[in-house]
């Protein structure tokens, strides 16, 4: 007995990924959304408790003023700012490279964003009336 030979389609694709890319998309965005919040939550949560317990632990070290006038305490809050300023910026920059191809790979292949139509100008997007249906007078 011979075994027929396998077709598109049929069975496991050779590289064991599904056949389908927005399947594939669809399987990793969950993923890749989890990742990117993590480490962001992370980051930004020690920041938060580093400064919390030295603010708890030694609260007169954030009124030593080691550089001119400006005293410890308002040098770290300045820089757990900065860190959260950068943790957001990373952030929206690795959901706009990995999420948002995935997400479009999964709009187009369920129908929802058909490339043939152009999107809506600045003019359109914020019209009066968004919908034909309200043209009459109130």
């Amino acid at each position: 007995m011979s075994v027929p030979p396998s077709k598109p389609g049929n069975g496991p694709s050779p590289s064991g990924r599904p056949e389908e890319p927005a399947a594939s998309a669809a399987q990793r965005l969950p993923r890749t959304l989890a990742d990117a919040r993590r480490r962001f939550l992370v980051i930004n949560g020690v920041a938060f408790l580093l400064t919390a317990l030295l603010a708890g632990t030694a609260g007169e070290l954030f009124a030593t003023r080691p550089a001119g006038s400006m005293p410890l305490g308002v040098a770290l809050g300045a820089l757990q700012l900065t860190v959260l300023l950068l943790t957001s910026w990373w952030y929206d920059r690795t959901l706009r490279r990995r999420a948002d191809p995935l997400v479009g790979l999964i709009r187009r292949h369920a129908g929802f964003a058909d490339p043939s139509r152009s999107q809506p100008g600045p003019a359109q997007a914020v019209s009066r009336k968004p919908y034909s249906s309200q043209g009459g007078r109130r």
